[in-house]
Formats: structure tokens, sequence, C-alpha cells
């Protein structure tokens, strides 16, 4: 199993997450779109962000939200993999490396970040 990435490693691959938000085929998928994502990391248990959706802006916020319609449950590292392309966001929640809660249209509107 690959080390657990860095804090900074993690965080520049959410950013790189959030910032296909601002690509032409995403900028209308979430012009009106205003919620919360939570992420819980099983192998760093001392940080915790959340990504706020606002009306086709996202940004990266640190600590939990009790409030988040959505929820991912995952390891940094798979994070990071996603990221990178080494991992398939479809086929890490098939296989039960991501679990996700909330609405699915909501989760498929995300998976579109994640490529």
């Amino acid at each position: 199993m690959k080390a657990s990435p860095t804090r900074e490693e993690l965080i520049a691959s959410l950013e790189k997450m959030v910032g296909n938000i601002d690509l032409p085929k995403n900028k209308k998928r979430f012009a009106n779109y205003s919620k919360t994502l939570q992420f819980e990391f099983t192998d760093d248990l001392d940080y915790y962000c959340h990504i706020v959706f606002h009306e086709g802006t996202a940004k990266i916020v640190d600590g939990i939200d009790e409030n988040a319609e959505l929820k991912i449950t995952t390891t940094t590292v798979m994070i990071v993999a996603i990221s990178d392309g080494s991992q398939s966001p479809m086929r890490a929640f098939m296989s039960g490396k991501i679990k996700a809660k909330g609405s699915p249209n909501d989760l498929m509107k995300l998976q579109a970040l994640m490529k």
C-alpha cells in the first residue's frame, strides 16, 4: 500500500478537484448548486475538511460541518490516487474504497470534478 500523502499533497489534490468546477463543461452544471460535502479520512484522524459549493464556486474549508448534505469517507491515499488519475472514482466507490452518503444525483454531479 502507498504511504499516506502529506497534508500538502492531500490539499493540492482537493484543490485540483475543486478547480475542475471552472472547466467549461462544469460551469453550467454547478451554476445553481449550493451544497456542502464533508470529508472523513480514515487514515488521518486529525484532519477534517469540507467543500462548500455555492452557485458555481467551491472552496475547501478546514473542520467539520455537521449539517453537510453530502459525506465522503475514504483514505487520503485514495483522494490523491483519484486526483492523479491512477484510480477511477467509480471503481473506488464500487469496490467500497469510497463510501458516500447523500443524494445520488448530487454524488453523480460531484463525480464530474474527480476526472
